[in-house]
């Protein structure tokens, strides 16, 4: 989520944690070494896959996950993320990723004025896009082109990101987005697309991962919706949750920070899922 030399030290502050991706996501890689060493000690009578994979933010779109899924039968899948204690995720958003590329002749904006600016028709192109894309959500997460001030535009592009909880909706506002852009001339790719699903709340897995909650003493959670590694595993068809270890804020932010206090009843949650699936939990 940063770019390259971005400092990653975390920093104590009290009774939080603070540092680029803290929480989203090196406090759930540090409790998979947790999860790793207490396995170890106590193998489990059915086998138990603990993954760190890349590629589930940005661009990626969940190439480790997929990866993973592609290498492993799985009949129940846990991801696990550092925010977001106070509910269990469900539910994965569907998104689709789109990017617009307009191009022109290029040259001098006195000399050469009256030439088109392939600035100047990416935006003509998002504005009608944006539009069509309503009343769903959509984001123009980059966009860039040009080269001077005083140059016009031979080049621009834009990253488009839709989201939806019905993939069918999602489609077919992604079609649409990719007519209104064409009608200016813009060249559009699909860069991403991410399954949505939902695992029923009467499923075993979404029981244990209740269970497991109030084994640790926490409160009952809300179940919801996000997107996460998880929309892999649903999009497969596979049974699948999202669970976290604490609370925290600033997510994709460098002053990103979590709670401590909180995180020895996460743990032990995330630990009773854990003992419940190598228990043999049938999630069929």
């Amino acid at each position: 989520m940063f770019a390259a030399g971005t400092p990653l030290a975390p920093r104590r502050d009290g009774d939080r944690l603070r540092g680029p991706g803290i929480g989203d996501d090196a406090l759930a890689v540090a409790a998979l070494v947790h999860l790793a060493r207490r396995l170890r000690a106590a193998p489990p009578a059915r086998p138990v896959v603990l993954a760190a994979t890349v590629g589930e933010e940005g661009l990626g779109d969940l190439r480790g996950a997929r990866a993973v899924l592609d290498a492993v039968p799985c009949d129940a899948f846990v991801a696990l993320e550092g925010h977001g204690l106070e509910a269990i995720q469900t539910a994965g958003i569907a998104s689709a990723r789109l990017r617009a590329t307009a191009t022109g002749p290029g040259g001098h904006s006195w000399g050469d004025r009256g030439t088109p600016s392939a600035v100047h028709a990416l935006v003509e192109a998002l504005h009608d896009a944006l539009a069509a894309a309503a009343p769903g959500h959509v984001n123009v997460g980059v966009v860039r082109g040009g080269t001077s001030i005083n140059t016009i535009a031979a080049r621009a592009e834009a990253e488009i990101d839709l989201r939806d909880a019905d993939d069918a909706a999602l489609d077919r506002r992604r079609d649409a987005v990719e007519a209104a852009l064409r009608r200016h001339g813009v060249a559009v790719e699909r860069v991403g697309r991410r399954p949505g699903g939902a695992t029923p709340a009467d499923h075993p897995l979404v029981a244990a991962a209740r269970a497991a909650r109030a084994a640790a003493g926490l409160p009952g959670a809300a179940e919801t919706a996000s997107s996460t590694d998880a929309n892999a595993a649903m999009g497969r068809g596979i049974p699948a949750v999202c669970v976290s270890l604490t609370h925290g804020e600033g997510a994709h932010t460098v002053d990103e920070q979590v709670e401590l206090a909180p995180l020895p009843a996460g743990l032990a949650a995330v630990e009773a899922l854990t003992d419940a699936l190598a228990a043999g939990l049938s999630a069929g």
